[in-house]
Protein backbone atom coordinates (compact mmCIF):
# COMPACT_ATOMS: atom_id res chain seq x y z
CA UNK A 1 0.00 0.00 0.00
CA UNK A 2 1.54 3.27 -1.15
CA UNK A 3 0.14 5.30 1.77
CA UNK A 4 1.74 2.92 4.28
CA UNK A 5 5.06 3.14 2.46
CA UNK A 6 4.90 6.95 2.62
CA UNK A 7 4.25 6.81 6.37
CA UNK A 8 7.17 4.42 6.82
CA UNK A 9 9.44 6.70 4.84
CA UNK A 10 8.33 9.77 6.80
CA UNK A 11 8.53 8.18 10.23
CA UNK A 12 7.14 5.51 12.48
CA UNK A 13 3.74 5.93 14.11
CA UNK A 14 3.11 4.99 17.72
CA UNK A 15 0.14 5.08 20.10
CA UNK A 16 0.15 8.30 22.12
CA UNK A 17 -0.46 6.29 25.30
CA UNK A 18 2.93 4.58 24.78
CA UNK A 19 5.07 7.65 24.09
CA UNK A 20 8.11 8.41 26.20
CA UNK A 21 8.78 12.15 25.82
CA UNK A 22 11.34 14.55 27.27
CA UNK A 23 11.17 18.35 27.20
CA UNK A 24 14.23 20.50 27.95
CA UNK A 25 13.50 24.15 28.78
CA UNK A 26 16.01 27.02 28.78
CA UNK A 27 15.86 27.66 32.53
CA UNK A 28 13.25 26.85 35.16
CA UNK A 29 14.27 30.05 36.99
CA UNK A 30 12.32 32.01 34.38
CA UNK A 31 8.53 32.51 34.65
CA UNK A 32 8.28 32.21 30.86
CA UNK A 33 9.66 28.66 30.82
CA UNK A 34 7.57 27.71 33.86
CA UNK A 35 4.51 28.65 31.80
CA UNK A 36 5.82 26.67 28.81
CA UNK A 37 6.07 23.64 31.12
CA UNK A 38 2.47 24.18 32.28
CA UNK A 39 1.34 24.08 28.65
CA UNK A 40 3.36 20.90 28.01
CA UNK A 41 2.01 19.02 31.03
CA UNK A 42 -1.61 20.05 30.46
CA UNK A 43 -1.58 19.09 26.78
CA UNK A 44 0.10 15.72 27.41
CA UNK A 45 -2.63 14.99 29.94
CA UNK A 46 -5.35 16.15 27.53
CA UNK A 47 -4.05 13.90 24.75
CA UNK A 48 -3.49 10.84 26.96
CA UNK A 49 0.31 10.98 26.67
CA UNK A 50 2.10 9.58 29.74
CA UNK A 51 3.56 12.16 32.10
CA UNK A 52 6.53 13.69 30.28
CA UNK A 53 10.03 14.20 31.65
CA UNK A 54 10.76 17.92 32.17
CA UNK A 55 14.36 19.10 32.40
CA UNK A 56 16.29 22.33 32.95
CA UNK A 57 19.41 22.99 30.85
CA UNK A 58 20.18 26.14 32.91
CA UNK A 59 20.99 27.98 29.63
CA UNK A 60 24.07 25.76 29.32
CA UNK A 61 24.77 23.85 26.09
CA UNK A 62 26.86 21.24 27.90
CA UNK A 63 24.06 20.42 30.33
CA UNK A 64 21.60 20.29 27.43
CA UNK A 65 23.88 17.90 25.48
CA UNK A 66 24.22 15.59 28.51
CA UNK A 67 20.44 15.52 28.94
CA UNK A 68 19.91 14.68 25.26
CA UNK A 69 22.49 11.87 25.44
CA UNK A 70 20.87 10.47 28.60
CA UNK A 71 17.39 10.45 27.06
CA UNK A 72 18.67 8.75 23.91
CA UNK A 73 20.32 6.07 26.05
CA UNK A 74 17.10 5.67 28.06
CA UNK A 75 15.07 4.95 24.92
CA UNK A 76 12.92 8.04 24.65
CA UNK A 77 10.79 8.36 21.50
CA UNK A 78 11.22 12.13 21.13
CA UNK A 79 13.07 14.99 22.75
CA UNK A 80 11.85 18.59 22.48
CA UNK A 81 14.24 21.33 23.49
CA UNK A 82 14.62 25.05 23.58
CA UNK A 83 17.82 25.37 21.52
CA UNK A 84 19.34 28.24 23.51
CA UNK A 85 22.85 27.14 22.48
CA UNK A 86 22.30 25.63 19.01
CA UNK A 87 25.99 25.30 18.14
CA UNK A 88 26.86 23.69 21.47
CA UNK A 89 24.06 21.12 21.34
CA UNK A 90 24.38 20.23 17.64
CA UNK A 91 26.61 17.11 18.10
CA UNK A 92 24.19 15.63 20.66
CA UNK A 93 21.20 16.41 18.43
CA UNK A 94 22.88 14.76 15.43
CA UNK A 95 23.73 11.70 17.53
CA UNK A 96 20.08 11.50 18.68
CA UNK A 97 18.89 11.61 15.08
CA UNK A 98 21.29 8.82 14.13
CA UNK A 99 19.72 6.70 16.87
CA UNK A 100 16.24 7.40 15.49
CA UNK A 101 15.11 9.66 18.35
CA UNK A 102 12.89 12.43 16.99
CA UNK A 103 13.99 15.99 17.79
CA UNK A 104 11.55 18.92 18.11
CA UNK A 105 12.41 22.49 19.10
CA UNK A 106 10.42 25.22 20.83
CA UNK A 107 11.01 28.88 21.78
CA UNK A 108 14.58 28.88 20.34
CA UNK A 109 15.40 26.76 17.31
CA UNK A 110 18.46 25.71 15.28
CA UNK A 111 20.09 27.80 12.57
CA UNK A 112 18.56 27.31 9.12
CA UNK A 113 21.43 25.12 7.90
CA UNK A 114 20.13 22.45 10.32
CA UNK A 115 16.48 22.28 9.18
CA UNK A 116 16.97 18.56 8.53
CA UNK A 117 17.89 17.92 12.18
CA UNK A 118 14.48 18.53 13.75
CA UNK A 119 10.89 17.69 12.84
CA UNK A 120 9.08 20.90 13.83
CA UNK A 121 9.42 24.12 15.83
CA UNK A 122 6.83 26.10 17.80
CA UNK A 123 7.70 29.53 19.11
CA UNK A 124 6.95 33.21 19.07
CA UNK A 125 7.30 35.28 15.94
CA UNK A 126 10.23 37.04 17.60
CA UNK A 127 11.15 39.24 14.67
CA UNK A 128 7.56 40.55 14.48
CA UNK A 129 7.62 41.07 18.24
CA UNK A 130 10.73 43.23 17.85
CA UNK A 131 8.91 45.18 15.14
CA UNK A 132 6.01 45.75 17.57
CA UNK A 133 8.42 47.16 20.17
CA UNK A 134 10.10 49.34 17.53
CA UNK A 135 6.78 50.72 16.30
CA UNK A 136 5.74 51.65 19.84
CA UNK A 137 9.05 53.40 20.54
CA UNK A 138 9.13 55.16 17.14
CA UNK A 139 5.67 56.52 17.88
CA UNK A 140 6.30 57.60 21.50
CA UNK A 141 9.96 58.73 21.54
CA UNK A 142 10.28 62.53 21.42
CA UNK A 143 11.78 64.04 18.27
CA UNK A 144 15.51 64.55 18.61
CA UNK A 145 15.93 61.84 21.27
CA UNK A 146 18.11 58.72 21.38
CA UNK A 147 16.89 55.13 21.62
CA UNK A 148 18.68 51.82 22.10
CA UNK A 149 18.44 48.11 22.85
CA UNK A 150 19.99 45.85 25.48
CA UNK A 151 20.11 42.46 23.80
CA UNK A 152 21.05 38.81 24.40
CA UNK A 153 23.20 37.85 21.44
CA UNK A 154 23.60 34.10 22.10
CA UNK A 155 20.03 33.01 21.27
CA UNK A 156 18.42 33.20 17.82
CA UNK A 157 15.08 34.25 19.34
CA UNK A 158 16.51 37.34 21.03
CA UNK A 159 18.66 38.21 17.99
CA UNK A 160 15.44 38.17 15.95
CA UNK A 161 13.78 40.56 18.44
CA UNK A 162 16.78 42.88 18.24
CA UNK A 163 16.73 42.81 14.42
CA UNK A 164 13.00 43.55 14.26
CA UNK A 165 13.45 46.49 16.63
CA UNK A 166 16.54 47.97 14.94
CA UNK A 167 15.13 47.69 11.41
CA UNK A 168 11.83 49.29 12.47
CA UNK A 169 13.57 52.23 14.17
CA UNK A 170 15.87 52.65 11.17
CA UNK A 171 12.85 52.66 8.85
CA UNK A 172 11.23 55.37 11.01
CA UNK A 173 14.43 57.44 10.84
CA UNK A 174 14.60 56.94 7.06
CA UNK A 175 10.97 58.04 6.93
CA UNK A 176 11.77 61.36 8.58
CA UNK A 177 11.50 60.71 12.35
CA UNK A 178 14.29 62.59 14.16
CA UNK A 179 15.78 59.80 16.29
CA UNK A 180 19.27 58.51 16.96
CA UNK A 181 19.62 54.71 17.22
CA UNK A 182 22.66 53.69 19.26
CA UNK A 183 24.43 50.36 18.88
CA UNK A 184 22.76 47.51 20.79
CA UNK A 185 24.68 46.10 23.75
CA UNK A 186 24.72 42.49 24.96
CA UNK A 187 23.87 41.83 28.63
CA UNK A 188 24.06 38.05 28.12
CA UNK A 189 20.68 37.62 29.89
CA UNK A 190 22.40 38.78 33.09
CA UNK A 191 20.58 41.23 35.34
CA UNK A 192 23.69 42.83 36.86
CA UNK A 193 25.35 43.15 33.45
CA UNK A 194 22.19 44.87 32.16
CA UNK A 195 22.30 47.21 35.14
CA UNK A 196 25.92 48.18 34.36
CA UNK A 197 25.15 48.75 30.66
CA UNK A 198 22.17 50.94 31.56
CA UNK A 199 24.25 52.91 34.06
CA UNK A 200 26.86 53.61 31.36
CA UNK A 201 24.22 54.63 28.81
CA UNK A 202 22.64 57.08 31.27
CA UNK A 203 26.08 58.55 32.00
CA UNK A 204 26.80 58.85 28.28
CA UNK A 205 23.45 60.09 26.93
CA UNK A 206 21.63 61.53 29.96
CA UNK A 207 18.20 63.01 29.25
CA UNK A 208 18.60 62.39 25.50
CA UNK A 209 18.07 58.64 25.99
CA UNK A 210 14.27 58.42 25.83
CA UNK A 211 13.70 54.66 25.41
CA UNK A 212 15.52 51.38 25.89
CA UNK A 213 14.17 48.13 24.43
CA UNK A 214 15.13 45.03 26.43
CA UNK A 215 14.83 41.66 24.69
CA UNK A 216 13.82 39.81 27.87
CA UNK A 217 12.41 40.66 31.29
CA UNK A 218 15.50 39.72 33.38
CA UNK A 219 17.50 42.29 31.38
CA UNK A 220 14.75 44.82 32.07
CA UNK A 221 14.99 44.33 35.84
CA UNK A 222 18.66 45.29 35.71
CA UNK A 223 17.97 48.31 33.51
CA UNK A 224 15.12 49.45 35.78
CA UNK A 225 17.37 49.41 38.87
CA UNK A 226 19.87 51.75 37.19
CA UNK A 227 17.19 54.11 35.83
CA UNK A 228 15.62 54.36 39.29
CA UNK A 229 18.88 54.88 41.15
CA UNK A 230 19.99 57.56 38.66
CA UNK A 231 16.58 59.25 38.68
CA UNK A 232 16.80 59.10 34.88
CA UNK A 233 13.87 59.70 32.51
CA UNK A 234 14.58 56.76 30.17
CA UNK A 235 11.58 54.48 29.61
CA UNK A 236 11.59 50.71 29.14
CA UNK A 237 9.80 48.51 26.63
CA UNK A 238 10.31 44.85 27.53
CA UNK A 239 9.69 41.43 25.99
CA UNK A 240 8.02 38.41 27.68
CA UNK A 241 5.23 40.00 29.73
CA UNK A 242 5.99 37.93 32.80
CA UNK A 243 3.89 38.71 35.85
CA UNK A 244 6.52 40.99 37.46
CA UNK A 245 6.89 43.13 34.33
CA UNK A 246 3.11 43.41 33.98
CA UNK A 247 2.84 44.46 37.63
CA UNK A 248 5.43 47.17 36.90
CA UNK A 249 3.37 48.48 33.96
CA UNK A 250 0.27 48.54 36.17
CA UNK A 251 2.07 50.32 39.02
CA UNK A 252 1.35 54.09 38.95
CA UNK A 253 4.97 54.91 39.80
CA UNK A 254 7.08 52.19 38.12
CA UNK A 255 4.74 52.32 35.13
CA UNK A 256 6.11 55.80 34.39
CA UNK A 257 9.37 54.01 33.49
CA UNK A 258 8.29 50.52 32.40
CA UNK A 259 5.71 51.53 29.80
CA UNK A 260 5.11 48.51 27.63
CA UNK A 261 5.86 44.84 27.01
CA UNK A 262 5.67 42.51 24.05
CA UNK A 263 3.73 39.47 25.25
CA UNK A 264 4.44 35.93 24.18
CA UNK A 265 2.08 33.00 24.71
CA UNK A 266 4.26 30.51 26.61
CA UNK A 267 1.42 28.14 27.52
CA UNK A 268 0.46 28.09 23.83
CA UNK A 269 4.08 27.31 22.87
CA UNK A 270 4.14 24.40 25.35
CA UNK A 271 0.83 22.92 24.24
CA UNK A 272 1.70 23.59 20.59
CA UNK A 273 4.90 21.56 20.62
CA UNK A 274 3.04 18.64 22.25
CA UNK A 275 0.46 18.85 19.44
CA UNK A 276 3.26 18.64 16.83
CA UNK A 277 4.76 15.57 18.51
CA UNK A 278 1.33 13.93 18.74
CA UNK A 279 0.63 14.66 15.07
CA UNK A 280 3.98 13.17 14.08
CA UNK A 281 3.45 9.90 15.98
CA UNK A 282 -0.18 9.59 14.85
CA UNK A 283 0.49 10.19 11.14
CA UNK A 284 4.24 9.76 10.61
CA UNK A 285 4.66 13.41 9.56
CA UNK A 286 3.83 16.99 10.51
CA UNK A 287 1.68 18.85 8.01
CA UNK A 288 2.17 22.52 7.14
CA UNK A 289 5.18 24.69 7.85
CA UNK A 290 8.12 23.27 9.79
CA UNK A 291 8.18 26.46 11.89
CA UNK A 292 4.91 27.37 13.59
CA UNK A 293 5.19 31.02 14.67
CA UNK A 294 2.80 32.42 17.26
CA UNK A 295 2.15 36.16 17.07
CA UNK A 296 3.00 38.47 19.98
CA UNK A 297 0.87 41.27 21.43
CA UNK A 298 1.65 44.70 22.86
CA UNK A 299 0.87 45.20 26.56
CA UNK A 300 0.45 48.74 27.93
CA UNK A 301 -1.31 50.28 30.95
CA UNK A 302 -4.54 50.13 28.91
CA UNK A 303 -4.70 46.34 28.61
CA UNK A 304 -2.27 45.10 31.29
CA UNK A 305 -5.15 43.93 33.52
CA UNK A 306 -5.76 41.15 30.95
CA UNK A 307 -2.27 39.81 31.67
CA UNK A 308 -2.42 39.91 35.47
CA UNK A 309 -3.95 37.23 37.69
CA UNK A 310 -7.53 38.01 38.70
CA UNK A 311 -7.75 39.65 42.13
Amino acid sequence: DAAEETADAAGETKALSELKLAFIVGTENDAFYQSVEEGIVAQCEALGIPEPTLADQQLDGNICSDLINNYVAAGYDAIALSANDPAGTMPAIQAANEQGVKIFTFDCTLDDEYLDQYVAFVGSNNYAGGVTAGEYIAEHAPEGSTVGCITYASAQSTRDRQAGFEETIQAAIDGGKDLTLIESQDADNDQSKASDIMQNLITQYGEDLSYIFVVGDPTGYGALASIQSAGASTKIVGFDAGQTACEYIADPEVGQIWEAEVAQNPVGIGSGIVDKIAEYFETGAVAGEQKDLIECELVTAENVADYLPAE
